[in-house]
């Protein structure tokens, strides 16, 4: 059902988890993975989970190759496998539980099919869900194991699983509640039976140790403050509304687990509406929930099957349904990952009853799931297709349902990216009057969406619209919090206004506090000062630019302009021109670029990527691949310059050194490309590509004791 994503890219959030340098250097130091937060913020919660981490860092030192389309499809792989391994433990569990074989295939078959897991198996983000899921379900096998034999070690070895399980994901906190029920169901013991319990008190210790690891890590601000952005019931002050609306939440939870269509990536503001005690909806999801859990409670007692599917649901929803704790999300189909497997379970011992009214043949239990298992397939594959990259999902789900205020801001993205990919000028500004066009409903229905903002700042920026542009970059000044993105953009606007003083402050405020783009800081902070005929300030900058960024070749058009003012060449009095802002993501033409190069279209790959380069010049990924396509062709100097540029904009990407150094090699220049490897291996020592081309090189130059020296270091990796 998920064979369809191993070719996807990275859609939503997925890119981010691949940018944590601790993340990105694979295994190597796989100690700091768990003691420092290497997931970034996402809805806004601050993530401790390690494995998580661990599972990706896994990823690249598996299959980075530079190539991110590569990597993407990778790990989609593995997020398939290990949902693959999921299943097949779910059945094992089942099996364990029920003693029926042919009802733990229907469970397994109904879990694997459903619908509402492409979120979480398309998304290779939320592959949390699905280890926090795997090390659960393994922990509750070890515990069926030791109530059956009563050896220690399988408890011991619960725990352990258990701990894991709460490592790759905080609300797997969960699984601690069910253990008592697992021993109830597979004992003779009543319910009340201290014997439920007397085993698993040491399970509160991995619980206690996650919270403190949590706090150490994040400190103690673990859910930073929450706009109705983020979750609407912030934004609903009145206590009977607010109730009113997490009810109605829960029953739509309820819904999706029925009946999952449509589905979506967003459910945030405007998509659910605020509720109150008169709205029908919210009674119909009161007598649903109610009803349940009369169930639940009546059939406990006689240890039903269906009460125990209703009960796991229930209880594996209490963290994330927002009915008692609001949380980072309104809504979200991933948090009905782990919940699905009880509604599994009482859906196919509820199919069981039906069957023993029309056969006693136990086996065709199986032949009332197939019309689910079948409706189920389709939707789950249909679904999976809209998950191949930002493009399709924005489109399909702006197309589904327009009302979240996100799905709009994502959708306008589209345009965009497409007119950043055309070269046509009439069609270009007409997308990006669409873009903002789009983004206008989004700020007439909520006028403090600060990304809608900055998005239509950016666009009127394209669009020369200095005025508006000022205007959008400062209203998300205005309502939102400090942010680097909406500051260097609202300065190149204030240069396109002809304000430079203004540039001037902001950009060297951005200078002290932002590391990531000094280059494209000092760069601007000369452009301004020239525009204020503040010559001899511009000449420092730009000679301090030059000192740091010797490769950058930008920066000598700016000194020559400025030695040409002094000799007054009128030409040099006019104002420079700078482009938008480099904080400009041109992931997916950078994607599109290298599916293109994959495929062999090396020209039409060029043309995107310096497409990619003109909208931001510290790309790294776009000039090195330009390095690729060069060295391919043979362009050797070509190749040497691109690969150069892509260092100075990520000089920490060992893997171009690797490249120059070969590169340097073909061109005869053998001293540059010891001296490039050496400068690689000093980034990556366990790097194993440059000991590899230090050992070919000195054998073929007969100096056979680096050549050893080189081949036991690489032994050494192995």
């Amino acid at each position: 059902l998920y064979f369809n994503t191993i070719d996807y890219g990275f859609v939503l959030d997925d890119g981010l988890v691949t940018q944590d340098t601790y993340i990105n250097q694979g295994l190597k130091n796989v100690a700091d993975l768990f003691t420092q937060k290497t997931l970034p913020e996402v809805g806004n919660i601050k993530p401790y989970r390690p494995i998580t981490s661990v599972s990706f860092a896994l990823d690249y030192s598996l299959f980075d190759s530079g190539n991110p389309i590569n990597l993407a499809s990778k790990m989609h792989l593995m997020n398939v496998l290990y949902y693959a391994l999921a299943l097949f433990l779910t059945f094992i569990l089942s099996k364990k539980l029920f003693k029926n074989n042919t009802i733990a295939l229907g469970i397994s078959l109904v879990f694997a099919a459903h619908p509402i897991h492409t979120e979480v198996v398309a998304n290779i983000k939320s592959r949390d869900e699905i280890l926090a899921y795997l090390f659960g379900i393994i922990a509750l096998l070890f515990y069926l194991k030791f109530i059956e034999i009563k050896q220690k070690k399988w408890l011991i070895l619960s725990f352990f699983a258990y701990f894991l399980a709460v490592l790759s994901k905080e609300s797997a906190l969960l699984f601690l509640a069910i253990f008592p029920f697992i021993n109830y169901y597979a004992s003779e013991n009543k319910l009340m039976n201290w014997n439920n319990f007397k085993d698993l008190k040491l399970l509160i210790i991995p619980a206690i140790l996650y919270l403190l690891l949590q706090k150490i890590i994040l400190g103690s601000n673990f859910m930073p403050q929450m706009t109705d952005i983020d979750n609407m019931l912030v934004g609903i002050t009145n206590s009977s509304e607010n109730l009113a609306t997490r009810f109605y939440i829960v029953g739509m939870y309820l819904y999706k687990m029925i009946f999952p269509h449509p589905l979506l990536y967003d459910y945030s503001i405007n998509y659910l509406s605020k509720k109150t005690f008169a709205s029908w909806e919210v009674w119909l999801s009161l007598v649903a929930i109610t009803s349940l859990i009369y169930f639940i409670i009546k059939g406990i007692f006689v240890k039903n099957k269906i009460a125990f599917g209703l009960l796991f649901m229930f209880v594996m929803f209490i963290l994330t349904c927002n009915l008692f704790i609001p949380i980072g999300a309104t809504f979200a189909e991933r948090f009905a990952f782990t919940p699905s497997l009880g509604f599994a379970i009482a859906l196919v011992f509820l199919l069981v009853e039906l069957q023993k009214k029309i056969t006693q043949n136990p086996k065709a239990i199986l032949v009332f799931t197939m019309p689910i298992l079948a409706l189920y397939s389709l939707k789950t594959f249909s679904r999976n297709q809209d998950w191949k990259d930002n493009a399709t999902l924005f489109t399909h789900d702006y197309e589904a349902s327009s009302k979240s205020l996100r799905v709009q801001n994502n959708y306008a993205s589209v345009f965009y990216q497409e007119a950043k990919n055309t070269t046509d000028t009439i069609a270009k500004k007409k997308l990006f009057l669409k873009s903002i066009s789009t983004l206008d409903e989004v700020t007439n229905q909520y006028p403090n969406y600060v990304e809608a903002y900055i998005q239509k700042g950016i666009m009127y920026l394209e669009l020369k619209d200095c005025e508006n542009s000022v205007s959008n970059f400062e209203t998300a000044r205005k309502i939102g919090t400090y942010n680097y993105l909406i500051e260097s953009n609202l300065a190149l606007a204030y240069i396109n206004c002809g304000k430079p003083n203004e540039a001037l402050a902001i950009f060297q405020t951005l200078l002290k506090k932002d590391t990531s783009l000094t280059k494209f800081y000092l760069k601007n902070v000369g452009i301004s000062h020239f525009n204020l005929k503040n010559i001899d300030s511009a000449s420092y900058y730009f000679s301090k630019l030059k000192q740091e960024y010797p490769d950058d070749t930008e920066v000598d058009s700016y000194i020559k302009l400025v030695a040409d003012y002094k000799a007054g060449n009128l030409e040099a009095q006019k104002n420079p021109q700078t482009q938008v802002a480099s904080t400009v993501d041109v992931t997916p033409q950078f994607n599109e670029a290298n599916s293109l190069y994959q495929k062999g279209d090396k020209s039409g790959a060029e043309k995107i990527l310096k497409q990619c380069i003109a909208a931001n010049p510290n790309h790294a990924l776009s000039f090195a691949l330009l390095g690729i396509i060069a060295d391919d062709k043979q362009e050797f100097s070509k190749a040497v310059d691109y690969y150069k540029k892509s260092i100075v904009a990520n000089p920490g990407d060992y893997r171009i050194y690797f490249n120059l150094g070969n590169t340097y090699l073909k061109i005869g220049k053998d001293e540059k490309a010891i001296q490039t490897f050496e400068k690689c291996i000093s980034i990556a020592p366990t790097y194993k590509n440059p000991y590899q081309s230090l050992t070919i090189y000195y054998k073929a130059k007969n100096n056979l004791e680096k050549a050893s020296y080189y081949e036991q270091k690489l032994k050494a990796l192995n």
